[in-house]
């Protein structure tokens, strides 16, 4: 389903008053053949699972099953040598100073900026992140920073920086039904963005794929510059996608989690949140290798 053009009427309105309703504008990149739909997830879900691996849970299980092996042929040094280098990895990568390594220089490319600083442009494009569906026992969908960043967008629409929002990202897993575009487009409604002036693309399930189906909705539509709403420390990444693919990018950081660091003894005490976070930044930082081996940005 192509997205029918309404860009000038929606400069020329600005929505200063509250529009008329209009149907929902959802875009559907083609449809592969079944075959390779089929391929393309079993590719998607090897690179997850190959992605898990490396990160710091992944690496103490790898450690820990090389110790099982060790005290199995019962080399009780080397057993010992793994359990403690398991333990110290982990330690490490659960505290706080990990995160001021890992996660400052990341967010550090993209600073704060008041609505006064951003420019104008055609839109604001917002990326989702993870979703979790309503349920029996959950009523809502749980939608973590696709929150904040959606949010962000309706501030951004109601300065009037754009007069249309484009909400990018699909069901990553097929499991989930629901895509992070449909949950961020009844946020965005329920902020006062009016419906004809939010745009759903819910193919995508990486920022490469955000980047690609942005760009079709964006010829279709006649953008050329955008605000690009996400967190910051995905923004270095998300930037170079977008611009990758012939838009002009103003990055508009949404949520900061991360606060001023100081060198002291809670620095070294270790924490599950934290761990999150420092998984999310190895994350990101082993992504952006691959997308700079892989030409993508």
């Amino acid at each position: 389903m192509t997205v029918p053009r309404f860009q000038n009427e929606c400069r020329q309105r600005r929505y200063a008053g509250t529009p008329k309703q209009s149907a929902a504008l959802r875009y559907h990149a083609p449809r592969p053949a079944q075959d390779a739909c089929g391929s393309h997830a079993i590719a998607f879900l090897l690179e997850k699972v190959a992605t898990l691996l490396v990160l710091p849970v992944g690496i103490v299980l790898l450690l820990g099953l090389a110790a099982l092996l060790a005290l199995a042929c019962k080399r009780h040094r080397l057993c010992g040598a793994l359990l403690g280098t398991a333990l110290l990895w982990l330690w490490m990568c659960s505290t706080p100073l990990a995160s001021a390594l890992l996660i400052g220089p990341l967010i550090g490319q993209h600073p704060p900026k008041r609505l006064a600083e951003l420019p104008n442009a055609d839109a604001i494009v917002v990326l989702g992140s993870a979703v979790l569906p309503a349920n029996e026992l959950r009523p809502f969908p749980h939608i973590h920073t696709t929150a904040d960043r959606a949010w962000h967008a309706a501030r951004l629409f109601h300065a009037g920086k754009a007069p249309l929002v484009v909400a990018s990202g699909g069901a990553v897993w097929p499991t989930r039904r629901r895509s992070a575009a449909e949950s961020m487009r009844e946020l965005l409604l329920a902020l006062g963005v009016p419906n004809a002036a939010v745009v759903s693309e819910e193919d995508s399930r990486t920022t490469r794929e955000n980047a690609v189906q942005t760009s079709r909705v964006a010829a279709e539509q006649g953008i050329a510059d955008i605000l690009l709403v996400t967190s910051p420390w995905h923004m270095p990444r998300a930037v170079d996608a977008f611009r990758a693919v012939g838009l002009r990018v103003t990055p508009a950081p949404s949520d900061y989690a991360q606060g001023p660091f100081h060198v002291r003894w809670p620095a070294f005490l270790p924490s599950a949140a934290t761990l999150s976070r420092n998984t999310k930044a190895m994350r990101e930082l082993l992504a952006q290798l691959v997308y700079r081996w892989r030409g993508w940005t």
